[in-house]
């Protein structure tokens, strides 16, 4: 019950509030009379005092230090009963009351004490009983909740419609786990959190250098509005599991602050998401050692392609008939002590929550300095790499290839590419082939050599694409020439070489493009650069580099 509420009640009718008029918002906790000469020992925080003045001292320096004194105390408000030992509270008292904020009302002499006391402690009394019975029915609802479903989503959003506040759960690096909004975004850090997945580096940054962040204990403590950090005020709730901290519940206060039966209810909350965390850290365990195993034995080339093997395969989300990359990323340092195993173990962490964040099966494995993983389409390595960009690592892939022997050509790959890498950033294998070449790697000409014209052979009529590319190049990019040698129609030679851009998806008439294919033709063999000319075409994956 706040001071304010106590104005309204009709035992207190024709009560005056005389000073402290900022301080009308106070909390009352109880109700005590005090006429003593110190009444100081007698009094505590968020009490409302009520007295005669007959003990009261009757210079105006006593009088505005009692005034102080009270209010550092933390007393809600003082009632004087008026007119008798006072006709009314002094100009001093009340100057001193408004400096600080403590509320001074002139209450009837004719009102009994005990009467109000009374009355406020029964309505005290009611209104924590009211909030015991509201806390005890979230506590219900929370817990339905939970044995209905194992979604922290839903959860989420049933602890934010019974709060009526909006609501983020979040990993303690700012990873957006769930969240419920209600409205429009109430300020842009946390506009920025939802729609990006994870609380900004900015924000993060902030909060660490003011002292918010980590949370310094188990209870729920509040951050005040840092305009400069684009944030309103929130509170924070702690999510403890077997005394380590694994989350944070971020609620937005808004307009009117979270009161103590919203913050009873924001802790049973994270108890709860707490439960439900054990249960998905142990799911994902589970996840992780089963894809660990799969890849390893792919990998190590163990994977027999039995019925029983292809049917765990699927089932974890790996279809051989399909080409896959093998992304590696490289940690620097093998993890010999405890930190380094931690660091490369929250980083697998972080790439197989990506691949489930874009729809991938999260096949991953770790290997010394590495953390290896199985990527299907270009968005799940993009995803991947989204998640690590700001660790300072360096991520590479090789081609995708079909099959479990494709997935351990594309494994060495990758690792070819680390050891050529030495900066951070996501790196795929055709994208170094020409930097490799021009060093004078020789497995990266025949990669070179594979990726122009391995298209080529495997598309129809295949040897007349290849022929009439090599003779374009040798002939400086004419079409005329071409036509004119081959005996066709110079349109002829147009429609063969837009087939040959869209099977190796390039643009052809790019400069840089048209530098790699003179190139290409340089690297091929002499008896090569002649099957090109009349006509003869072998396999691709046969084609020799010129010495």
């Amino acid at each position: 019950m706040r001071v304010i509420d106590l104005l309204q009640l009709p035992i207190l009718q024709g009560t005056r509030v005389v000073a402290g008029d900022a301080g009308l918002e106070q909390r009352v906790r109880w109700v005590h009379v005090v006429d003593l000469p110190d009444p100081l020992p007698w009094i505590d925080r968020g009490m409302l005092m009520l007295s005669t003045g007959i003990a009261w001292p009757r210079s105006d320096e006593e009088l505005a230090e009692l005034v102080r004194r009270l209010a550092e105390r933390g007393v809600a408000a003082v009632g004087l009963a008026v007119p008798h030992y006072f006709s009314r509270f002094p100009d001093v008292m009340r100057a001193a009351a408004d400096q600080v904020g403590l509320p001074l009302l002139e209450i009837p002499w004719e009102i009994p004490f005990v009467r109000i006391t009374e009355t406020v402690h029964q309505l005290i009394l009611r209104e924590q009983w009211q909030e015991l019975e509201r806390a005890e029915q979230l506590h219900r609802e929370l817990m339905r909740a939970a044995a209905r479903t194992r979604s922290l989503d839903r959860l989420v959003r049933t602890l934010g419609e019974l709060l009526g506040r909006s609501i983020t759960v979040e990993e303690l690096d700012g990873t957006l786990l769930a969240y419920y909004q209600r409205g429009p975004y109430e300020d842009v850090a946390r506009q920025v959190t939802i729609e990006s997945g994870r609380a900004p580096s900015w924000l993060q940054e902030g909060l660490m250098a003011r002292g918010f962040l980590p949370p310094q204990g188990t209870q729920p403590y509040r951050v005040p509005a840092i305009p400069e950090l684009g944030l309103r005020e929130r509170v924070v709730c702690p999510i403890w599991l077997h005394g380590e901290l694994v989350g944070l519940v971020w609620i937005i206060e808004g307009d009117e602050p979270l009161s103590g039966l919203d913050l009873r209810a924001a802790e049973h909350a994270a108890l709860v998401f707490a439960l439900l965390f054990a249960q998905k850290r142990e799911l994902a365990q589970l996840e992780a050692r089963l894809g660990y195993a799969f890849l390893s034995t792919v990998l190590e080339g163990r994977f027999s392609g039995s019925p029983q093997e292809l049917e765990r395969a699927r089932a974890l989300g790996y279809d051989p008939a399909r080409c896959y990359r093998v992304a590696v990323v490289g940690l620097g340092e093998a993890p010999l002590t405890v930190e380094a195993f931690q660091r490369r173990e929250q980083i697998a962490l972080r790439v197989r929550r990506a691949l489930r964040h874009s729809g991938a099966a999260p096949l991953v494995a770790t290997l010394h300095d590495q953390v290896i993983a199985l990527v299907e389409r270009e968005e799940h390595l993009e995803e991947l790499w989204s998640a690590l960009a700001d660790c300072g690592l360096t991520a590479v892939a090789g081609r995708p290839h079909a099959g479990p022997e494709g997935v351990r050509r594309s494994y060495r790959e990758a690792c070819a590419l680390l050891e050529y890498v030495d900066r951070p950033g996501l790196f795929r294998y055709e994208d170094l082939v020409l930097e490799r070449v021009l060093a004078g790697d020789s497995e990266a000409r025949q990669a070179f050599i594979s990726l122009w014209l391995g298209p080529l052979e495997r598309a129809r009529h295949g040897d007349r694409l290849i022929e009439t590319l090599l003779h374009w190049v040798r002939h400086r990019f004419s079409v005329n020439d071409v036509a004119a040698e081959l005996g066709v129609h110079p349109n002829t030679v147009r429609y063969r070489l837009e087939q040959i851009g869209e099977l190796v998806g390039r643009d052809l008439l790019d400069p840089e493009t048209q530098f790699e294919l003179q190139l290409l033709l340089r690297l091929l063999t002499p008896s090569m650069r002649r099957n090109g000319a009349d006509g003869r075409s072998p396999r691709a994956d046969s084609f020799a580099p010129a010495g």
